[in-house]
């Protein structure tokens, strides 16, 4: 648990300064050389809408047709995702250093710094698949309730920046049941599940939380895999609550915080509850980016 601790108190900083030193393989720009190529990026920006972090640069050998690349874009768009080309912005090859004079090409670019609303764990998705510039494989942070489209080697790290007196708790879950103990796992970077929704979940409790632990209790041999547990542990439809969708935020309020209505007092016979004693829950969904696009 020594190891587990020293990885989820590194700060977003180190792990951006992590991914961005890979020179391992990745993905080329998108190419903008054609009405079908436009249409390609259009449905991969409409992908993409749940990650709130991914920003996208098109960019050409001048500023105009790197505008005329975003307007042949949008024609693919339909008027409810005309919003997202917003995260679309233009700019010419020289801006970005190089002196390339073909067709416009796209990109990734992460939006860096820690959102508005956030929560206190850092979540990094290295995607070697994505389409990024430069020598590096692409990294996106991701804000509490994102949902990105990842590829088949795509991995993840997870961070915690809060009070280390806190107790935390880390799973992934795919099917409900199906779970592993990310805080336990031996690989640096966390291979994402092969199938189906990865839905991560990142809890903080200044008080043991029961139901939390039985499930780390249950894992405890695992050694990091994914185990059956069944559906009495599924986080979704307990632990998260059902019908709130993959995208839900939540309180967890311990049973011994539970005050009882007394209609004949005017006042409370107990102290307020204190909001520290809350655990805070923050999820991130990771979904194969093939069948996101089916």
């Amino acid at each position: 648990m020594r190891g587990c601790m020293t990885m989820f108190r590194q700060s977003a900083r180190i792990f951006a300064a992590l991914f961005f030193a890979s020179t391992l393989a990745h993905a080329a720009p998108a190419p903008l050389a054609s009405d079908a190529d436009a249409a390609a990026l259009a449905q991969r920006i409409k992908t993409y809408a749940g990650a709130s972090r991914v920003r996208w640069v098109v960019a050409g050998h001048t500023l105009s047709a790197a505008h005329a690349a975003i307007a042949s874009v949008a024609l693919h768009l339909d008027g409810s995702d005309q919003n997202l080309l917003s995260r679309v912005r233009a700019e010419t090859f020289a801006d970005s250093g190089d002196t390339d004079s073909g067709p416009p090409q796209a990109w990734i670019e992460p939006q860096l710094g820690k959102a508005p609303g956030s929560c206190a764990w850092q979540v990094w998705v290295f995607d070697p698949d994505a389409p990024s510039a430069g020598a590096s494989a692409l990294s996106v942070p991701l804000s509490n309730n994102d949902r990105l489209p990842v590829g088949a080697a795509a991995t993840f790290r997870i961070g915690y920046a809060g009070l280390l007196q806190s107790r935390l708790y880390a799973f992934g879950e795919t099917e409900p049941g199906a779970i592993r103990d990310l805080a336990i796992s031996p690989d640096v970077n966390i291979p994402v599940a092969e199938s189906g929704v990865e839905t991560i979940v990142l809890a903080i409790s200044r008080q043991p939380a029961p139901y939390l632990e039985r499930i780390r209790t249950a894992l405890a041999s695992s050694a990091g895999q994914r185990r059956e547990l069944g559906r009495d542990f599924a986080l979704r439809g307990n632990l998260l609550g059902p019908g709130r969708g993959i995208g839900a935020n939540i309180q967890v309020v311990g049973p011994n915080m539970v005050l009882a209505k007394d209609d004949k007092a005017a006042a409370p016979s107990r102290p307020e509850l204190d909001p520290s004693e809350l655990a805070e829950t923050c999820q991130f969904s990771l979904m194969s980016a093939a069948k996101a696009t089916q």
